[in-house]
């Protein structure tokens, strides 16, 4: 599967797609911009479109620019962009780089902070058994 949704993910950040390495780097950069656009073009408008017809719009109009996806991927990402219709759109790698929408959706933003986890010696470490 090409994306996924962060761990931290809530209904209030709305929906954010998570493109890993391999992926990015089977794309020429405007066949990464044509996913994005076609991505964010579709989440603007799905509506009450049912779900085959989503991902047979995905699937048309992404490889109308020539990129290709496993075919569970267009199901998946039709649902995801059906159950999110009207919030926010984020898409990033698995890099953290941001590709379309707010920085805060930056998994580097929602990394649980530990105290102590860096300096084995700090007090504040916490303890295993």
């Amino acid at each position: 599967m090409t994306e996924q949704v962060p761990v931290g993910h809530t209904p209030e950040r709305g929906l954010t797609i998570t493109l890993n390495t391999p992926f990015v780097e089977s794309l020429s950069p405007e066949q990464l911009d044509h996913y994005v656009r076609t991505v964010v073009e579709l989440h603007g408008g799905v509506g009450d479109a049912r779900l085959d017809d989503l991902a047979s719009t995905l699937r048309r109009r992404l490889e109308d620019g020539d990129v290709r996806l496993p075919d569970t991927s267009y199901d998946r990402l039709a649902q995801q962009l059906a159950e999110t219709n009207g919030a926010p759109l984020s898409i990033i790698t698995d890099r953290d780089e941001l590709l379309y929408g707010d920085p805060a959706a930056k998994a580097a933003n929602h990394m649980p902070q530990s105290p102590g986890t860096a300096d084995p010696e700090h007090p504040d470490r916490p303890t295993y058994s």
